[in-house]
């Protein structure tokens, strides 16, 4: 199902609940009653056309923005929510995820500084991911987006370096599920469970780079 600017943010929520990590990365909090997305989107100044776009794609593995509509949103606009992406990652996401882990850590030996040290670098690798866009590629969109096409980069770069942070995390998960010792725990299966979660919503988050900032950026440097 493909979300529209009539139906009920409610609805929509209800449809899918992972729209509950998108929903604060536009500044939207819960509590919206019976309001539309036209309704929630023009009270709050959000692009209709933006907002639409990321919800689709981040429920929607099958779904591809047309060319056209990819022309509607505004760059600045998407680099805002992106930005508001890694910010919640960082200071909220992986905050609470590295507490559970630790949590769990700190009562399995040996297994347990091996679980932290796995973890510590999967962190790093997924920092170093933002740490690039926010300072490499951003500026070279918005630098793009003003001045035209650039010399010194271009996004076949990007993409070219796309950190590839799927193999540490595989390595965490398997020493989570295979290595930690035999437990009952409550603390174990949720915090290896919001480890997939966690996983799930950056590859979400990717794919919005990939379906909606990508293909706007490549229309920017043929100068369209």
């Amino acid at each position: 199902m493909l979300f529209s600017e009539k139906m009920k943010l409610a609805d929509m929520v209800l449809a899918s609940s992972k729209l509950l990590y998108v929903l604060p990365r536009f500044g939207i909090k819960l509590g919206f009653g019976e309001k539309t997305v036209d309704d929630v989107c023009t009270e709050m100044n959000i692009s209709k056309a933006l907002f639409l776009q990321v919800c689709n794609v981040y429920t929607n593995f099958e779904y591809l923005p047309e060319p056209e509509e990819l022309q509607s949103i505004c760059i600045s606009e998407l680099i805002d929510y992106l930005h508001n992406s890694h910010t919640d990652y960082l200071k909220a996401r992986i905050s609470s995820l590295r507490s559970k882990v630790h949590k769990v850590a700190a009562d399995c030996g040996k297994s347990g500084l091996m679980l932290n040290r796995f973890f510590d670098e999967y962190v790093k690798e997924v920092v170093k991911h933002f740490n690039y866009e926010e300072e490499v590629v951003f500026p070279y969109v918005q630098k793009l987006k003003a001045e035209g096409p650039q010399a010194d980069y271009n996004i076949s770069i990007y993409e070219k370096n796309h950190t590839d942070i799927e193999e540490k995390l595989d390595d965490l998960k398997n020493i989570f599920i295979k290595y930690v010792p035999e437990s009952d725990s409550i603390e174990q299966r949720e915090a290896l469970a919001d480890l997939f979660l966690f996983e799930d919503d950056l590859n979400r988050h990717s794919l919005i780079e990939d379906r909606i900032l990508v293909p706007i950026v490549i229309n920017l440097e043929k100068g369209c």
